[in-house]
């Protein structure tokens, strides 16, 4: 069982991993997390958010055809994410795929949950991204459903370094299934 001692010891042994992983190909765990994401969605309507996944992230996109779900998606500014309804999509700052400058805005609160990747999750909700603290400054006051995307890989069983201003996700969906992460919480 792994302890690590900060945040950034933490990211560096998961992107390692991550490197490792993505070499071997995940193209069977990707289908596989594919179809638990679909039946997942398939009991969602309304608005959601979700992200175009970096080439090393868990890819979504295939829930982005679900009838009675619309897809908002997350452009970063000052510090924070605003999600906007669009095709059509620019490379951004860290070389992520956002929302051309024309698309509309949506407002967080009308959003009815949010897909949200990183780098390692615990059973409890407690999540590490890459280290911008995005997510976490924009959905600290959101009520919606929060649902991590990763592979099991990603789901460590130590804890994780945390911090009170980092957000927990209620939900996890990995290529063995949904794991409701409310159930582990202290």
């Amino acid at each position: 069982m792994n302890y690590w001692s900060s945040k950034k010891e933490c990211r560096s042994f998961f992107k390692s991993l991550n490197v490792q992983e993505f070499a071997r190909g995940l193209v069977q765990n990707q289908n596989s997390l594919n179809q638990q994401l679909r039946d997942f969605m398939a009991t969602q309507s309304g608005v959601w958010g979700a992200y175009r996944a970096l080439p090393d992230e868990a890819h979504v996109e295939e829930v982005f055809r679900i009838p009675q779900v619309q897809w908002v998606f997350p452009r970063m500014r000052e510090g924070a994410l605003e999600f906007h309804r669009t095709e059509e999509f620019i490379q951004g700052s860290y070389d992520v795929w956002e929302p051309a400058e024309t698309a509309p805005a949506v407002h967080l609160e009308t959003l009815q949950g949010v897909l949200i990747p990183g780098l390692v999750f615990n059973k409890n909700g407690n999540r590490l991204g890459r280290g911008k603290g995005f997510y976490d400054k924009t959905l600290e006051r959101y009520r919606g459903l929060r649902v991590g995307i990763c592979f099991d890989y990603q789901v460590a069983e130590s804890p994780i370094p945390m911090e009170d201003h980092d957000v927990r996700v209620d939900f996890l969906i990995t290529e063995s299934g949904p794991i409701d992460c409310k159930k582990w919480q202290e």
